[in-house]
């Protein structure tokens, strides 16, 4: 699963002739032909994708910070790109916690539009490349990477852990 969602963003990215950091993701969204509008969605939701014949929008909520946003919008992307043929609605609550629900395919396409949205907004390539430059990881590194790339400090956390690049 994860193999594939990292082929597929770092495809998007590369279409996209993406190398500069902050990832564009508006410019990447744009370019998939989908439109982004803020929305008041209420204190429990996040985002929505909304897939209506040849007009796609993300929905964020504008009153979530800035990195919860980007994230927000990375993930309803993914949705975009990995579930689109399974609903024309997708709404995202925050935070996602395992329930009752946890075992079926809903749980699952959230992982994976959480995937998506890492590998999107975190590139493996370039984050490899900052933690180059920076030689070591700690609790200051991570900050600096989640301002460079940035999102949440736990959003870079999660995926230098999935990047085995804590040494």
């Amino acid at each position: 699963m994860s193999v594939r969602i990292e082929n597929l963003a770092t495809a998007i990215l590369k279409e996209c002739n993406v190398e500069s950091l902050p990832v564009p993701l508006e410019e990447i969204v744009a370019k998939r032909g989908i439109q982004i509008q803020a929305y008041d969605l209420g204190e429990d939701v996040s985002g929505v994708l909304l897939l209506d014949k040849d007009k796609s929008v993300i929905g964020y909520n504008p009153n979530e910070s800035g990195v919860r946003q980007r994230f927000t919008i990375a993930h309803e992307l993914g949705h975009f790109e990995l579930h689109r043929t399974h609903s024309e609605l997708f709404v995202d609550k925050q935070p996602l916690f395992r329930n009752q629900d946890s075992s079926t395919g809903e749980f699952k396409k959230e992982k994976e539009a959480n995937a998506f949205a890492a590998a999107i907004l975190m590139p493996k390539h370039l984050v490899e490349r900052e933690v180059k430059k920076l030689g070591f990881i700690n609790e200051a590194s991570v900050k600096k990477l989640a301002d460079i790339f940035y999102v949440s400090q736990q959003a870079m956390t999660i995926r230098l852990t999935k990047l085995n690049l804590f040494w």
